[in-house]
């Protein structure tokens, strides 16, 4: 039977693994970045029920959730309400800075 020793401690092993994380998001294009955080934030939500869901998005924003609603379900004026929406939070974010 054989041992396997590490060459790293704990603390180097994680600092190895944060640098090689480092090293590849530099190396990706921001549309592949954003394709990849797409994908694991998607993974942390695909298990939730409607109504965890809907915890969820309140618990980002309280009135996100029927703008959202709206849109998915191709109500009319939905698409204008979602533009005026994104609008309104993006003419309010030097606010919240």
């Amino acid at each position: 039977m054989t041992i396997n020793k590490s060459l790293f401690t704990k603390q180097e092993l994680l600092d190895l693994r944060r640098e090689f994380v480092k090293f590849k998001l530099a190396d990706m294009a921001s549309e592949d970045l954003f394709a990849y955080i797409r994908d694991v934030m998607m993974n942390d939500l695909i298990d939730l029920n409607e109504d965890e869901l809907r915890d969820e998005i309140d618990d980002y924003d309280e009135y996100l959730y029927e703008v959202l609603a709206s849109y998915v379900k191709n109500e009319e004026g939905s698409y204008e309400e979602m533009q005026e929406f994104i609008h309104d939070r993006q003419a309010n974010d030097w606010i919240d800075n």
